[in-house]
Formats: structure tokens, C-alpha cells, sequence
């Protein structure tokens, strides 16, 4: 719970600074507004002698948000509103990326990088990992077997022998790998005594029936005439599956909170450049001149004779 509410207050305040982001343009052009209207009260305009690169305002802001408003003019809103929203995005993404890591380790560690002690109810116990990949294979063999004409062969089933992506994956994803699972395993698969039985498969095959799927299966000693089969995609087979996959989906939206923190930081360079220039142009309109090298045109009085004349000049 504790942690829940820490990742909502933190998308929330993201989410606070991207709407002042949005307004702070409204905002600002309110600011301009009262401003022009004091300065025309006072009967004097503020000039600036050099106007502002927008290009080189835009270039500043796309790499780091915030520096082009500042190079521009340093009292626009935004100026400080983009590094405040790069920040947020920034330590978003760290978090929520630790945070799906640490999950990662856990549900790894839960499936089969620690012992337990399992028991069955009725008095065997046995030291174990959860999900074991010779349990596996050996209720593999049997479902090959059942049948010569269905699909349950070699290329059906394909769980990896090394702890990657994939065999973490597929354990929860598959139902028929959930034969690894130790609850499924001693419950259908073995006897009282957690020796291995033939499991009871649901519906009884027929023999070269190309038809014959795996519907489900009965839990050991149980009367397959008076009740149902627990289905093959239930939940019901494994509550150990269950668990895990739960463990999984809560890592997967860290990750892809930290995807969408990411994004964010993306579009906030983008929002930062076209900014800038928006803040360049609304500084220049106080400009009378610009940086860099101009021809002047003009007419002079020369030993009284209108003379044209021109000179170059180059401002830094």
C-alpha cells in the first residue's frame, strides 16, 4: 500500500508540472499583455539593441531543456517550468525502472531460485523449488504418450533449459507448462506419497483421434465419474502459478511506467525547442537590430550634392 501511494503521489506531481507546461504559455502571454499596457502608461519602451538566434535558442532547448528560454530571455515562465519537468521525467523513469528490476528478482527468486518445503496435506512433505523443470519434462513424456495422432510432441513443447527471459516467461504464460509447478505436480501427478502417477486427462482419448486435445485434468484418487476436471487454463490447476504471474504484471507496469516517464522526457525536449523559439520571437518584437554582418544604404550631403553612400558594419 505504501508503496502504491508513493507512485501515485510521484505520477501526480509529473502530471501537475506537465499541465503548468501547458498553461504557462496563456500565462505568460497575460504577463506581455499587463506589461505592454504599463509600459504605454509610462510613455517609454524598453528596447533591446541585439536580438536573440532562434535557431540557436531551439538548438540549446532541444539538448537541455530550459537553456534556450534562458538564452532568450531568462524571466519567461518556461524557462524554468522544462527543467523542473526534466527532472520529474528523470527521476521517473529511474524509479519506476529500479523498481521493475527489484520485481524481476523477486518473482525469479519465487519460482525457482529458492527451497521450500512443500506438503501435499497429507503428511509428505518434500524440500523443493517451486518449478521444476524435470517435473516438467516427465509429465511431458506421459501427454506425448497418450496419443500418437495429436499435437503434443517434441516442437510443442519447447521450455528452454537456461534462466532467461524466455523460460521465465513461458512458465506463466503457457498452461502446459504449468507441469513444473510443484502444487500442480503433486496434486495431479503423484500419489499420497509424492511417487509419480500417470496423470488423468480430461477428455478420455481415443486411440488415433487427431482430434484429442487436453481439456483438463483430475486431481490423483479422485472419482473422474461424479466430478469435473479442473480445466487446463485455470487458475485452480496451480495457485503457485497464480502468484507468480500476479509477481510478473505488477513488474511489467513499472517497466512500462518507466516507458511512459521515458516518452515524457522525449517530448519535453521536443516542447523545450519549440518553446524557444515561440520565447525568442515574443523577445525580439523589442529588437531594432540583429547580430552579425549588414550592408547599410543611405544618402549623405556632400559638398552640398546629394551623395549615395553605403558602409558595412558587423555587430558582436
Amino acid at each position: 500500500m505504501k508503496m502504491t501511494r508513493t507512485k501515485s503521489l510521484l505520477l501526480c506531481l509529473i502530471l501537475l508540472f506537465a499541465f503548468g507546461a501547458i498553461f504557462a504559455q496563456s500565462a505568460e502571454e497575460i504577463f506581455y499583455e499587463e506589461e505592454e499596457e504599463e509600459i504605454l502608461e509610462q510613455d517609454f519602451i524598453t528596447i533591446n539593441y541585439a536580438k536573440k538566434d532562434a535557431r540557436l535558442a531551439m538548438v540549446l532547448s532541444t539538448l537541455v531543456p530550459g537553456s534556450g528560454q534562458f538564452y532568450a530571455n531568462r524571466k519567461a515562465i518556461t524557462t524554468y517550468i522544462f527543467p523542473v519537468l526534466e527532472v520529474g521525467f528523470i527521476a521517473g523513469m529511474i524509479y519506476f525502472q529500479k523498481e521493475g528490476d527489484k520485481r524481476t528478482k523477486a518473482y525469479e527468486k519465487y519460482a525457482n531460485q529458492e527451497e521450500i518445503i512443500y506438503d501435499n496435506g497429507q503428511g509428505f512433505q518434500i524440500s523443493t523449488v517451486r518449478y521444476d523443470r524435470d517435473r516438467q519434462h516427465q509429465v511431458e513424456d506421459f501427454l506425448k504418450n497418450v496419443n500418437s495422432a495429436d499435437i503434443y510432441n517434441d516442437t510443442y513443447f519447447r521450455l528452454d533449459n537456461f534462466n532467461g527471459q524466455h523460460f521465465y516467461e513461458d512458465i506463466g504464460k503457457y498452461p502446459h507448462y504449468v507441469f513444473g509447478w510443484a502444487d500442480w505436480y503433486y496434486t495431479f501427478a503423484a500419489d499420497e506419497n509424492g511417487n509419480l502417477v500417470e496423470p488423468l486427462w480430461s477428455p478420455t482419448p481415443q486411440a488415433d483421434d487427431p482430434t484429442w486435445t487436453w481439456r483438463g485434468t483430475y486431481p490423483y484418487g479422485s472419482n473422474i465419474s461424479v466430478i469435473n476436471p479442473i480445466l487446463f487454463d485455470s487458475h485452480e490447476n496451480s495457485p503457485m502459478r497464480k502468484t507468480y504471474i500476479d509477481m510478473r504484471t505488477r513488474s511489467k507496469k513499472d517497466y512500462s511506467y518507466s516507458e511512459m516517464m521515458r516518452f515524457g522526457l522525449a517530448f519535453n525536449h521536443i516542447a523545450s525547442g519549440l518553446d524557444a523559439i515561440r520565447v525568442t520571437a515574443k523577445r525580439n518584437r523589442y529588437s531594432i537590430s540583429d547580430s552579425g554582418l549588414r550592408f547599410n544604404y543611405y544618402a549623405m550631403l556632400h559638398n552640398e550634392n546629394i551623395t549615395p553612400s553605403f558602409n558595412l558594419s558587423w555587430k558582436f
